[in-house]
């Protein structure tokens, strides 16, 4: 069956992303979902429950071939369920060719609390001068993957030149990159900015 694969490096390059972001606390088992774009419309997408069922221990099978219908052309299983929401930012933006959708640990603080992460570090600076929430919606829902999408929108200029990311109140974050590696640095730079706010009165 593996051998049989299209995009088989592209899978293993993803499943190696996807046990960092448990292993390093930048998803919980509440949720977490990752997708690439690989061809001509065409995007692998992580499978739906990825972190509650399989706390993030993924193989190259598990990932779904699908395009911007949400068609699936390889695999078995159901897309994450917040499938549409990186359909619409990897469609509609050449430079993403990844998106990271997380809970990490310290970034939860801004997101119950509905607040943005002001970028303390000189490598985030150059995103922006914070990562905003987005408009409240439900999980999962259409109106959460437009609200993501607007975000982006507003910032297209700076969106199309390097990842960016932004909150989703009380539910987490979503990243992106231009490579797999770039859309989980983005993610990993978002919390050490919000471990330096947390952690920046204690210094004397």
């Amino acid at each position: 069956m593996m051998a049989s694969l299209q995009y088989l490096e592209q899978r293993r390059q993803m499943a190696k992303v996807a046990r960092a972001m448990w292993d390093r606390k930048l998803t919980n088992a509440a949720g977490g979902n990752l997708a690439l774009k690989v061809g001509k419309g065409l995007l692998l997408i992580s499978p739906s429950m990825m972190s509650e069922q399989r706390m993030c221990d993924l193989t190259e099978e598990d990932f779904l071939l699908t395009d911007y219908d949400a068609k699936i052309h390889e695999g078995s299983g159901r897309l994450s369920r917040e499938a549409d929401m990186h359909i619409l930012l990897l469609k509609n933006f050449e430079y993403i060719k990844c998106t990271i959708h997380a809970h990490p640990q310290f970034c939860m603080v801004y997101a119950s609390q509905e607040k943005p992460i002001k970028t303390a570090t000189e490598e985030t600076q150059k995103r922006g001068e914070y990562f905003g929430c987005v408009e409240y919606a439900e999980a999962a829902s259409p109106q959460l993957a437009k609200n993501v999408y607007r975000y982006f929108e507003e910032r297209r200029e700076l969106a199309e030149k390097i990842g960016i990311g932004c909150i989703l109140p009380l539910h987490g974050v979503v990243v992106s990159g231009d490579s797999i590696s770039a859309a989980f640095c983005t993610l990993e730079l978002m919390e050490t900015d919000a471990v330096c706010n947390l952690f920046k009165n204690i210094i004397r």
